[in-house]
């Protein structure tokens, strides 16, 4: 490989075993712009870069979920010294803006800032991922070797896009401010193997009429910020929330499983919170701009219309998938047809601890 090449991953904190492997598996590309976006050797733990920052464990750990991450294992060596200013300058940012205060009410502030952020940064990384996407298949069926688009990684300026993205975001929150307090009170990827999820209130209607809107507005964060933590924790992505429904997506259809049983649950056993029902299908999706569509979108939400409170109902695809992992058990469900999609065979999930049997679609 070029020598230039082994030189830069090695200042970037890439080590010699990392480099060859890279090179004999013919992904040194993915590896160049994996240390052109997050440059360092990996020297500390999660509690560790905690520690550094100042932050206790379990604050750091809420927002590292708000970011849309999971848990890291516990011991993993995966963090460097920037991850620990990161997480500083979030805290330092709330101590400077007067949002954050030390105490529940400013960590819940912090962790809901943080969430939506990085919900808006996650769909334009998905749109600049598809570029990426786009340069890399270019450069291969121009003949260009594996070596020669790394070089190309190495020459990506990521100063330009943070200008662009941070005067974008000068003027949006120029214009907020002036809307807020002087007026008011991509690329089509066809063939992504994705799970797909929604999970929503039962009764959100009619409890919306009953409610007072400060109620209402502290529901809707409760039910997003359960959503949101409960599928970053099992590693899926929220796509979007509309009031009583979340949209999220996974490339692992068991991860997806976990996310609707474990959401349910902890809806249904929230003390404010009605109780969710939950449908999942699998297969092929559009992914566009960080939203998907298809028939397998379509399906799931067509589902989770016919599950009953309380419930996660899957597609026959689904349960296919998962017939045999003995973390779940299963409850068929009688076929139903659906509007425009036609017969589908329904599952009710379970888990192994959870095998009493409810009823679980309507009519």
């Amino acid at each position: 490989m070029d020598r230039k090449l082994r030189k830069f991953l090695r200042r970037r904190g890439a080590s010699d075993l990392e480099i060859d492997q890279a090179a004999a598996d013919g992904w040194l590309k993915l590896l160049t712009f994996d240390r052109v976006v997050m440059p360092g050797r990996p020297r500390f733990t999660f509690p560790q870069i905690a520690q550094q920052a100042g932050i206790p464990l379990e604050v750091a750990q809420r927002i590292w979920r708000a970011l849309g991450f999971p848990d890291p294992p516990v011991g993993e060596v995966s963090f460097t010294a920037r991850d620990a200013e990161a997480l500083e300058s979030t805290m330092q940012l709330m101590e400077d803006t007067l949002v954050y205060e030390p105490d529940d009410a400013g960590i819940d502030e912090l962790v809901q800032q943080v969430r939506t952020i990085s919900g808006a940064l996650a769909k334009i990384a998905e749109v600049q991922g598809d570029n990426l996407v786009r340069t890399v298949h270019a450069a291969e069926e121009a003949g260009l070797s594996d070596d020669q688009v790394a070089g190309m990684m190495r020459r990506v300026d990521l100063e330009r896009g943070e200008r662009l993205l941070m005067y974008a975001l000068r003027l949006q929150l120029r214009a907020t401010a002036w809307r807020r307090l002087a007026g008011e009170g991509g690329r089509e990827l066809e063939g992504v193997g994705q799970a797909v999820g929604f999970v929503d209130l039962v009764g959100y209607t009619a409890l919306s009429q009953e409610l007072e809107e400060r109620e209402l507005a502290q529901l809707v964060a409760r039910f997003e910020g359960l959503a949101y933590d409960t599928v970053a924790q099992y590693g899926g992505r929220v796509v979007k929330t509309i009031g009583d429904e979340v949209m999220f997506v996974s490339s692992d259809v068991g991860c997806a499983a976990r996310i609707i049983l474990r959401l349910t649950e902890r809806s249904n056993v929230d003390e404010v919170l009605p109780d969710a029902r939950a449908g999942l299908a699998c297969g092929e999706v559009l992914a566009r701009e960080g939203d998907y569509y298809g028939p397998v979108v379509n399906l799931a939400r067509r589902i989770v219309e016919l599950a009953r409170p309380g419930t996660a109902v899957c597609s026959e695809q689904v349960h296919r998938a998962l017939a045999d992992d003995p973390d779940f058990t299963w409850r068929r469900l009688r076929t139903r047809r659906i509007r425009d999609i036609g017969s589908v065979g329904l599952w009710q999930l379970q888990s192994v601890a959870d095998t009493v049997e409810t009823p679980a679609v309507s009519g």
